[in-house]
């Protein structure tokens, strides 16, 4: 989730159409330049270089969310369009598995992990580090744990019957994060660490 003002002035945004590294293009409606959805940032037009403050956001299920923000509004379903919101127009395509496109041998990682592309990861950014950690072994870990990352403690946290996750610091705040297929993430990010079951001992000096 972005902050859409930028030096005072609130952009508006829409969907370009466009992919750039396989992901999303957003444009905005005043200059009408183009923007990476995952980085933030405005890749072609007048707004070129500009970026988006990333704001924290929470992917979870409702029951959740109700359970913690009780007061919340949510938006009626009486759209006056016939188009059912209720559903996932591209639930296809996440359970696709392998399509053709990334029928390709995993990459090997930084951390010597080898992901399918359309592996599921959580993603996020400590003071410039980069660091994914894959659905299927998140599946496997307690839905609460810890990490550090560029030597920043980090609370990990993943609802394994939804697959929602999130992350925050010591002190329960959120920390941007974003869920997304591997392909698009290791694209844009190559040199990102991935999170192993059982992580490497740092060795101690004598």
């Amino acid at each position: 989730m972005y902050d859409p003002i930028i030096d005072g002035k609130r952009f508006t945004f829409g969907v370009s159409g466009k992919l750039y590294k396989a992901a999303l293009v957003m444009y905005d409606r005043q200059t009408e330049s183009l923007w990476s959805q995952l980085k933030g940032e405005a890749i072609a037009g007048p707004m070129t270089g500009a970026k988006l403050a990333v704001l924290p956001s929470l992917h979870t299920t409702w029951a959740y969310w109700r359970a913690q923000h009780p007061q919340t509004l949510v938006l009626s379903p009486e759209t006056g369009f016939r188009r059912d919101y209720g559903l996932n127009p591209y639930q296809e395509y996440w359970e696709m598995g392998q399509p053709p496109r990334f029928r390709r041998p995993p990459k090997e990682t930084k951390s010597g992990v080898k992901l399918r592309p359309m592996e599921r990861v959580l993603g996020l950014s400590v003071n410039g580090v980069k660091k994914a950690y894959p659905f299927a072994i998140l599946k496997k870990k307690p839905e609460r744990f810890e990490d550090r990352i560029n030597g920043k403690k980090v609370i990990i946290h993943f609802d394994k019957k939804s697959e929602t996750g999130y992350v925050t610091d010591e002190s329960g705040i959120l920390i941007p994060s974003i869920a997304l297929f591997w392909f698009a993430w290791s694209d844009f990010y190559p040199d990102t660490e991935v999170y192993r079951e059982e992580q490497p001992q740092q060795r101690r000096g004598r």
